[in-house]
Formats: structure tokens, C-alpha cells, sequence
């Protein structure tokens, strides 16, 4: 079609998608999921011309704990783009690759709290505070404390009225705007959690906002009502339950979720709307026009998520998910999740060959259960949830699209999701940097990925191998059935492992699995086995003087049956110890599997016989993808048919550090 016509034909299609029926789901529960101790109605206007915020709040907290709470402690996210002394950008000139120095004014973003007050008590806006706990950054304002006038008693509800205002960053990191469309994460003032910290002490977990830290919140209803411009698309989390037309011409928009701890929007004039259900779960997929050919894409590798993870972990509770694919000019507010709400990225024509498209939707779908559901602290412990989601990300992919072909099928060079995961952690500078179980706050931007999302992912996925997918269904479940809503430590999931492992495994089998992973996530220490030297030696046959007496001796001159001495020379480069298999191959096709301990430097097998050793393995299943180098695992003194693995294995290094610079963080 020509260009005038190809303008006014997307000019339409906008039009109609403005103007799309919403789909209504019923988001009302018959009996809450959680506790539901935080609360929120909001009721915010947009204003499009200055890209901010004025909002009404009540909070309604409900005290479940023990004790008597006597301060509040809230996250006020979006003054990390206040200014580049905040922690979340100090010390950094870029993010993402992209400058964000040098901006005017009205390019920044924050949130005012303007005034809060205790229903049937006092005005409490006068000793509020901002705090820094974690940094002691005088200049970061990411977390406020209001002091009550009175304490909130156990069982207690109390009610808080907030007046706030706040302006809308240009686009950083996820949160604001770009051009017209907009990502509203983490947008309004929202409690902490008051639970216990690892010494049995009640407080507020409510940690500064750095940008190796997500989120953690608790659960709660939330009712949010959205004033804005009828022009603007729009998603959200939850269900649309109303809509009202107002006089000045704006819209107002009532959303309702329940058992969440969060709740996100997102606005563009020109999204287009793509329905579609997967059993009782209604799903709306928002895309711009340009990535329409995706949507089906998209819906596909979804629904695909949905089934799996049912049969796999537990069910989807929600009424529904809505998907945002921002535009490419928005692509920093992509590949992030939220409850009943996540955002996707990609580029136009990206060709079905290359499925990092599904691999985005899926990961950021799987967070509903880790971060949604189960909803463990992803500041102390982001392990716990990306670990776990890059996991099944590379389950469901793998499974989607078939194993060594399901992330990159392009003339006939092929790899999967779960070799790219592997990789991540094995290609580090240096893995001994520091184990997965630290806050985020420890790690570096470049190494945070590796040790937090593959190194877990990888260890789970190495006790899977070794207990069988059936048996690690059994373990997850197990997991996600006793903590759903509940808010998980990593002492809590590695209790459920071993209960599980104990239950059906043999108890030496069992601490040895539980070591594994404990080890895997817990310490910062390698493992790596390697094939280090065959021989084949011919023996003399026997020559001199046999026996005890010289009554019997005998003398033998040599000319007997010569004997073969083979050997296999096995090391342990890494200062971790596992068990490990070792496939001894003759030529003469025959094979012997060989069990190491794994627990000294080195170790010799021997063999006496007549044919010589052709090649030895190391983990000939490959079982263990926490050894980070498998070149050294096995030897072979055949030729080898072909160099062309050597290439291969480059290849795979390089496209995996493309991927990972164009996806951001995940």
C-alpha cells in the first residue's frame, strides 16, 4: 500500500482501539487468599500537559502481628529520579546505555506527600521523615517514616488519609513517560511490610530503592480510581469494574484487585487491544501498531505459560493478566513484572526464529507466582524469585519449542533457553564473586544477574536432573502450596526441601541433594571436574625368579603375555565437592560408569586388560550444569569428526552477551 494510505489506515486503527470495549472480569473473591493487612483506595488524575499526578489515598493497615506498631514506614520510589544524589542513580551516568545527565527540569520526577492524617486522630504530616537504613544516604528520599500518635494495637485496623502529588520522570527506568505513553510502577506511597527480620524482632521491612533492588510489599485490596484523557489506552492491574464520563471531558477509570501487593498502569493513544481467555483467565494483550504481527506471538507463549505452570506448580488464581508491549521509543519502561500486569519488549519483525519474545513473556508471566503469589522479599533475597522464575522460564520454553533449539533456530544453528541461563553464570569473570543469598544492595550491576537469575536457575535445574522432573515437581509444589501469600524466606523453601527430599530419598542420598543446592546458593564457590590425563601402557610380560622357597622357584624369561595398565586421571579445579559419574569407553566399544566422591584433588582409575581406553566423561548426562566448564570434562584420544563444537561454543558466548545487553535486565 502506498504511504498516504498505510498513515491513514494506522491513524484508524488507533482510533478503533481507543475506542474498544473493555473486558469485564470479576476480581471479587469468595474468600481472600491473604491476610490482607495493606489496603489502599487511591483516586489520582493525569495531567498529559505536565506529566503529573494529584492524588487523594487512604490506607486501611491492618496490624496481624503481635506486638504494637508505632510508626509507619512507606517507599516513595519515584524520588529516585529526583535528583543524581538519590541511591538509586548515584555513582552511575548511565542506565541502560543511556544517559540520563544533562536533562531540564521537567524531565525528573518525584513524589510529594503533601499531608497524612489518622483517621479520628491526629494530623501526623508534621514529623514525618525521610530515612535512609540501608545506605545512610542523607540525600536519598525513597523511604519516608511517619511516627503515630498512638500505637496500632494487634488485630487493630487503622486508617490513614494521604494528599500527595507527584511528577512523572521522562523514562529512566521502567517508571515514566516517553513521549505519550506511560508506565506508572511503583507510583504512590506504599507501606512497607511489618513482619519479623531474621533474629525474631517485629519491624518495618521497607529497604531504600537501589538499581540492584526490585520490590517486596504486602497484600492487600486495592481500589484505584484513574482520571485522564479518553484518548489514552489503557491497562491495569486487576479488573475494570466501572467507567464514568466526566464533565470536563476526561474519563474516570475504577480498577479493583484483590490479594495483590501492588498495583501498575500503563497509557498510550495508540495501543491496540487483543482479547483473548485461557479457561476462566481473561487476558488482555496491549501492543502499538507496529508490533501487531507479534500479538499472536505473544498470546501463544501466555497461554502456554498458563497451562504448564497449573499442571507444574499450582493455579492461577487471578480473574486475569493484561500484557503492555510498550513502543520502541518506551522500551525502558519493558520486561518487568507487577501483579495481574506485565510488560513485554521487543522489536518490529523480529523473525520466529528467534524466541526472545516468548522467552520475555514467559519469564515476566512466571512472576506471578514468585513475586505475586508467593511473594518472597526480592531486596534480601531476589534469588528466591528470579531464581526460581528463570528456572521455569527455561522449562516452559524448552518445552514450548523443543530442547536445543527452542531459544535460537536460525540455518541451522540452534541453542535453548536453558544453555543460554547456563552460560550467564558459567562465562562470569570470576564466579567466586559472592553467593546468590545476599541483598541486592551487595551485588554489582555486573554480576547481579549471573548470581541472582542463572546461578539459581542452574542449581535447581541440577537437582532436577538428579531427582528427576516428577520428583522436583513434587518438591515445588510442596513449596508453593504451603507458602502462597505468605511471604517466604530462603530458610523456609530449603526447610520444604529437605522435609521433600527426606521423604523419599534414602537420608544419605538426601543430605547429599540438600548440600547441593544449599551449597549452590548459600556459598560462592566453583565446581569444576576435569578429564586430565589416559594412558595406555603395555607391561612387560613377566621376567625373573618366582616363589616363596627355592625348592619351587621359577624362572620366567619374558616371553609371555604382555598385560595393558590404563589409566584415567581425573582433578578437582573448583573448591566444590559433589559426586560425580565417569563413563570409561575401550575400543572396543565397551564402557564402564565409575563413581568419584569428588572429594580429593585427584584420583586415578586403573585398569588392567587387553583393550586400551579411547575416551573417559565426566557426568556423561549431563546432569550437573553447575560445573562451570564442560571442555574439560571429558577426553578422547580419537580424532575428533569435526572442530566445529569449538566455534559453536564462541558463537553461543557471543550471541548470549548480544541478547543480554539488547534485553536490559529482565
Amino acid at each position: 500500500m502506498n504511504s498516504r494510505f498505510r498513515i491513514l489506515f494506522c491513524l484508524f486503527l488507533s482510533a478503533l482501539a481507543s475506542r474498544v470495549a473493555y473486558a469485564q472480569c470479576d476480581p471479587v473473591f469468595k474468600h481472600p487468599l491473604s491476610q490482607r493487612p495493606a489496603n489502599y483506595e487511591i483516586h489520582a488524575s493525569l495531567d498529559d500537559a505536565t506529566h503529573s499526578l494529584d492524588a487523594t489515598q487512604t490506607i486501611r493497615f491492618v496490624n496481624t502481628s503481635p506486638v504494637p506498631v508505632g510508626e509507619l514506614r512507606m517507599y516513595l520510589y519515584l524520588n529516585a529520579f529526583k535528583n543524581t544524589n538519590s541511591s538509586f542513580l548515584k555513582g552511575a551516568t548511565k542506565i541502560f546505555g543511556q544517559s540520563y545527565l544533562n536533562r531540564p527540569a521537567d524531565e525528573w520526577g518525584w513524589i510529594d506527600v503533601r499531608t497524612i492524617r489518622r483517621e479520628g486522630g491526629a494530623d501526623l504530616t508534621k514529623n514525618m521523615k525521610f530515612i535512609c537504613p540501608d545506605d545512610w544516604n542523607p540525600d536519598d528520599q525513597s523511604v519516608l517514616q511517619i511516627p503515630l500518635d498512638r500505637p496500632i494495637l494487634p488485630g487493630e485496623t487503622a486508617v490513614f488519609q494521604l494528599d500527595w502529588r507527584a511528577k512523572m520522570p521522562k523514562t529512566i527506568s521502567r517508571a515514566g513517560h516517553s513521549k505519550d505513553f506511560y508506565m506508572f510502577c511503583h507510583w504512590f506511597p506504599q507501606l512497607g511490610v511489618f513482619e519479623q527480620n531474621r533474629a525474631g524482632e517485629w519491624g518495618w521491612n521497607c529497604h531504600q530503592f537501589f538499581r540492584t533492588t526490585e520490590f517486596y510489599a504486602d497484600f492487600g485490596v486495592y481500589d484505584v480510581h484513574i482520571t485522564l484523557d479518553p484518548k489514552f489506552v489503557m491497562g491495569a492491574s486487576g479488573c475494570l469494574v466501572s467507567e464514568k464520563n466526566n464533565d470536563n471531558g476526561t474519563i474516570t477509570r475504577h480498577y479493583h484487585a484483590e490479594d495483590v501487593i501492588d498495583f501498575a498502569w500503563s497509557v498510550y493513544p495508540r495501543f491496540q487491544v487483543w482479547e483473548d481467555r485461557w479457561k476462566t483467565v481473561q487476558i488482555r494483550l496491549l501492543v502499538p501498531p507496529e508490533h501487531r504481527a507479534l500479538a499472536p506471538r505473544y498470546l501463544h507463549a501466555l497461554k502456554y505459560a498458563l497451562s504448564y505452570l497449573e499442571e507444574h506448580v499450582g493455579k492461577y488464581p487471578y480473574p486475569g493478566i493484561t500484557v503492555v508491549d510498550p513502543p520502541f521509543h518506551g522500551l525502558h519502561s519493558g520486561l518487568m513484572e507487577y501483579p495481574t500486569l506485565i510488560t513485554v519488549g521487543t522489536f518490529y519483525g523480529m523473525p520466529r526464529s528467534l524466541r526472545m519474545t516468548e522467552s520475555l513473556v514467559v519469564h515476566e508471566f512466571v512472576h506471578q507466582y514468585f513475586m505475586g503469589m508467593v511473594a518472597s522479599n526480592e531486596k534480601e533475597e531476589a534469588w528466591l524469585d528470579e531464581g526460581f522464575v528463570t528456572y521455569f522460564e527455561d522449562r516452559i520454553i524448552d518445552a514450548a519449542f523443543g530442547q536445543k533449539s527452542s531459544l535460537v533456530d536460525v540455518f541451522g544453528y540452534s541453542f535453548d533457553n536453558r544453555e543460554l541461563t547456563r552460560l550467564e553464570y558459567t562465562t562470569m569473570a570470576n564466579p567466586r564473586e559472592g553467593a546468590p543469598d545476599r541483598p541486592g544492595w551487595f551485588f554489582s550491576e555486573s554480576n547481579f544477574k549471573a548470581l541472582i537469575y542463572s546461578k539459581p536457575a542452574t542449581t535447581l535445574r541440577t537437582l532436577q536432573e538428579l531427582v528427576g522432573e516428577a520428583e522436583m515437581d513434587r518438591i515445588i509444589k510442596a513449596y508453593f502450596e504451603q507458602w502462597k501469600f505468605r511471604h517466604p524466606r530462603g530458610t523456609d523453601f530449603m526447610a520444604t526441601l529437605k522435609s521433600q527430599l527426606l521423604a523419599r530419598q534414602d537420608a544419605a542420598r538426601a543430605m547429599q541433594l540438600y548440600h547441593l543446592v544449599e551449597t549452590g546458593i548459600f556459598q560462592a564457590v566453583v565446581l569444576d571436574y576435569a578429564v586430565t590425563h589416559i594412558s595406555n601402557d603395555e607391561l612387560p610380560a613377566p621376567q625373573g625368579i618366582y616363589g616363596k622357597t627355592e625348592s619351587v622357584f621359577e624362572y620366567q624369561d619374558g616371553s609371555g603375555q604382555r598385560t595393558l595398565l590404563s589409566k584415567v586421571e581425573l582433578q578437582r579445579k573448583g573448591d566444590w565437592v559433589f559426586p560425580v559419574e565417569v563413563l570409561i569407553t575401550f575400543e572396543d566399544g565397551s564402557t564402564k560408569l565409575m563413581h568419584w566422591s569428588g572429594e580429593e584433588g585427584s584420583h586415578t582409575f586403573e585398569f588392567m586388560g587387553s583393550h586400551k581406553i579411547v575416551s573417559a566423561q565426566i557426568d556423561p548426562g549431563l546432569k550437573i550444569g553447575l560445573d562451570v566448564d564442560l571442555n574439560n570434562n571429558s577426553m578422547t584420544l580419537q580424532p575428533a569428526a569435526s572442530p566445529g563444537w569449538k566455534y559453536a561454543a564462541k558463537a553461543v558466548f557471543w550471541v548470549q552477551n548480544l541478547m543480554q545487553s539488547s534485553s536490559f535486565f529482565l
